[in-house]
C-alpha cells in the first residue's frame, strides 16, 4: 500500500481521493491506489491517434457514443477503478463527471510499467463491466493492436492485427490501423 493511503479502498473513496491528488493518472487494483507513471512520445502519440480515429468513426456512422482520453475513469469492480488511455461509451457525461457510464471499447496503449497488468489484470476487471464489448490493446514499439471481444459469457481469443481494418460491431464502427500508426 502507498504511503499515500492507508486503508484499502472503494472504488467510490478512491474517486473523491484521486480527484483530490495533485498528481493525476492514478488507478485501484484491488483496493489499493497506483499512480501511473509518465507517457513517452510514441505512447501519447498513438493514444491521440487511436482518439482521433474513434472520434471520425463515431461521427462518421452518427452513433449515440462519445469517446474520453487522460482521466476518465471506469470501475470494474467494488475495490477496482481503470484509467483506460481511450474509453468509447454511450450517452454523455456531465463536465465535471469522471466516471464512464455505459463503456462500451476501452483502450490500453502498452508501456513497459503496466504491460503485465494491461494483459492480464486489466482484461479480467474490463470483461466484468457487461456494458463493456472489446478491450484493444496497442503496442506502439510493433505497430500491432490485440483486439479482444466479448462473445457470449465469456472472451473470445484475441486477434492480432497489424494492418487493415479493427471493426468493431457492435457498435458498428471500424478504424484503419494505418492511421494509428503512422
Amino acid at each position: 500500500m502507498t504511503a499515500l493511503a492507508q486503508k484499502s479502498m472503494t472504488a467510490e473513496e478512491f474517486l473523491s481521493w484521486a480527484e483530490a491528488r495533485p498528481e493525476k493518472h492514478w488507478e485501484l487494483f484491488d483496493g489499493e491506489p497506483q499512480m501511473q507513471q509518465s507517457q513517452t512520445w510514441g505512447h501519447a502519440s498513438v493514444k491521440y491517434r487511436i482518439a482521433r480515429a474513434f472520434e471520425e468513426a463515431i461521427e462518421a456512422e452518427g452513433l449515440p457514443l462519445s469517446f474520453g482520453i487522460d482521466g476518465i475513469v471506469v470501475k470494474t469492480g467494488p475495490n477496482t477503478a481503470f484509467e483506460p488511455d481511450v474509453v468509447v461509451f454511450a450517452g454523455q457525461m456531465g463536465k465535471a463527471d469522471i466516471v464512464t457510464p455505459d463503456p462500451v471499447i476501452v483502450v490500453e496503449v502498452l508501456s513497459p510499467s503496466t504491460q503485465r497488468k494491461d494483459l492480464t489484470v486489466k482484461l479480467a476487471g474490463y470483461f466484468k463491466v457487461p456494458s463493456i464489448e472489446h478491450y484493444v490493446i496497442a503496442d506502439w514499439e510493433t505497430s500491432e493492436l490485440i483486439h479482444y471481444r466479448r462473445e457470449g459469457r465469456g472472451i473470445a481469443p484475441p486477434v492480432i492485427l497489424r494492418e487493415g481494418l479493427l471493426r468493431l460491431d457492435p457498435p458498428g464502427i471500424a478504424i484503419a490501423l494505418a492511421d494509428v500508426f503512422k
